[in-house]
């Protein structure tokens, strides 16, 4: 369970990103904020995991305040892939791939056996463990990004990009390697997700949370 709590984030220069939020996002559902340009999606998402700290207001993961967490545990629990994607351009994309693994202890056999699979979980070939970034399309390192979120399994997965960079096929297996993390219990239609819904500036652009099915997605 994530649950916001009448969230706010104010930046120094005055501009309101996120205003008041009250949001419930339960275990097992997939949820999806939904909204124009700027409206504060990827500030909401990055204040789960304290990229990027509230400035008033709670967000509780699990029964736990992530304000009262300390950030790098936080973040190996929470896998995101970020708007930029953002590789590390002098590793390899194996060991981009394999970066959470070794920060929390596994060893090298272990690794490489989980780069394998995500390679084929996302639909890269194996040969691409060796290149690196630069040596990929925009697709190919999108698909990269998907796989190192997903490195250690983590219990709660979150990206801010669509895969639209990904052609249809490809669009759609990242889809499934990402909605493979979520349980079976999603809802059966589309609707709007409990929780409050509130603008998320100040100049009332909306942006909404919405519960839905991963074949709604992957579309």
């Amino acid at each position: 369970m994530i649950s916001f709590e009448s969230v706010t984030k104010r930046f120094a220069d005055g501009t309101t990103a996120v205003d008041n939020v009250d949001l419930e996002v339960p275990e097992g559902d997939l949820t999806v904020l939904v909204g124009p340009s700027g409206c504060g999606k990827t500030t909401t998402l990055r204040m789960i995991n304290r990229m990027i700290e509230a400035t008033s207001g709670r967000i509780v993961v699990d029964g736990r305040d992530v304000a009262q967490v300390d950030p790098p545990e936080l973040r190996r629990r929470i896998g995101y892939v970020i708007q930029q994607i953002g590789l590390f351009p002098h590793r390899t994309i194996g060991e981009n791939i394999g970066t959470v693994p070794e920060l929390i202890g596994w060893d090298k056999k272990r690794t490489q056996a989980r780069v394998n699979e995500l390679l084929e979980l996302v639909g890269l070939p194996a040969e691409v463990r060796d290149r690196y970034p630069h040596q990929l399309s925009g697709g190919q390192r999108q698909r990269v990004g998907v796989a190192r979120a997903l490195a250690v399994d983590p219990p709660i997965p979150t990206t801010s990009r669509r895969f639209r960079s990904c052609c249809a096929g490809r669009r759609t297996a990242s889809g499934h390697a990402w909605t493979s993390c979520s349980s079976s219990s999603a809802s059966t239609r589309s609707r709007p997700a409990r929780g409050t819904r509130r603008s998320c500036r100040a100049d009332s652009a909306s942006a909404s949370a919405w519960r839905v099915r991963s074949r709604w997605i992957l579309r």
